[in-house]
């Protein structure tokens, strides 16, 4: 029966002691409010007081080599997205970056990201193939300017190292080209051969080195990366203004509370 009666009793004071914190509250409501704001109003202040960071962002194309001869698509680390993560966060593409900025490779080190920007399909003929994306590398530094060089030079660096395939097709093309410039020259100049032997092979050359030129006009167009857009500078912060506000203005309310709830028993104690 001690148990029973005792029961009813805790209830009754539990309901007593949250009437009398919810009144306290209610008759100085003021205090949380001014609490939330003041602490919105430090929140801001603080945030506008924090470390200022550089973002710069280039941009790269990571072209799409085909085999020569032929047209057929290859498959290779130019193609993998993840090469530039690889290239670009490299100790080697780093020092790099950093001499070229002016900066520490240290500084540089877990400031650089890198992200794909599409990755769409494309059909060659009856051959369905992933088409390579446009790849954003992004760089944090003190400045505008060490953040934009950095960006810059690893995204040479990145268009370097996967265009090797490319370059050398290139400069094979071009070799093509100039010999066959050579014979045709030779051709026009007069030669041994009856004319219309000479007309023949003088046709044979022509249509050789045009096909050569286009071909030499896709691997420059389509098959080697290039830097697409070079970087520029964003100032901001290394801390996020809005959650610095919003904490601070909780802090503020949770203080204003407990200033509320603290109000009756320090006037009580001050007045006895």
């Amino acid at each position: 029966m001690t148990t029973r009666t005792r029961e009813p009793e805790l209830d009754a004071e539990q309901e007593v002691d949250l009437g009398r914190y919810a009144g306290a509250v209610a008759r100085r409501w003021w205090l949380p409010v001014a609490g939330l704001v003041i602490g919105a109003i430090i929140g801001y202040l603080i945030s506008l007081g924090g470390t200022q960071i550089w973002d710069a962002s280039s941009t790269v194309y990571l072209g799409q080599p085909y085999s020569y001869p032929g047209n057929t698509p290859l498959q290779s680390q130019q193609t993998n997205p993840t090469s530039v993560a690889t290239i670009a966060r490299s100790e080697e593409a780093i020092d790099a970056a950093a001499a070229a900025a002016g900066m520490k490779p240290a500084q540089l080190r877990g400031k650089i990201s890198t992200q794909s920007v599409s990755s769409p399909t494309a059909s060659v003929g009856t051959t369905r193939v992933q088409t390579n994306p446009i790849v954003r590398i992004t760089v944090q530094a003190p400045t505008g300017r060490k953040a934009r060089i950095a960006a810059n030079s690893l995204a040479r660096q990145v268009v370097e190292k996967l265009g090797t395939y490319g370059a050398q097709k290139v400069a094979l093309l071009k070799a093509r080209v100039a010999f066959d410039q050579r014979q045709i020259a030779s051709i026009r100049s007069g030669g041994g051969a009856d004319a219309g032997v000479r007309v023949l092979i003088l046709g044979q050359y022509i249509q050789d080195q045009l096909s050569a030129k286009f071909a030499l006009g896709q691997v420059q167009q389509i098959e080697l990366p290039n830097v697409l857009t070079h970087a520029a500078a964003v100032k901001t912060t290394a801390r996020s203004r809005r959650n610095d506000v919003v904490v601070a203005a909780f802090l503020g309310f949770l203080l204003g509370l407990l200033a509320a709830l603290a109000w009756e028993p320090i006037a009580a104690r001050r007045r006895a």
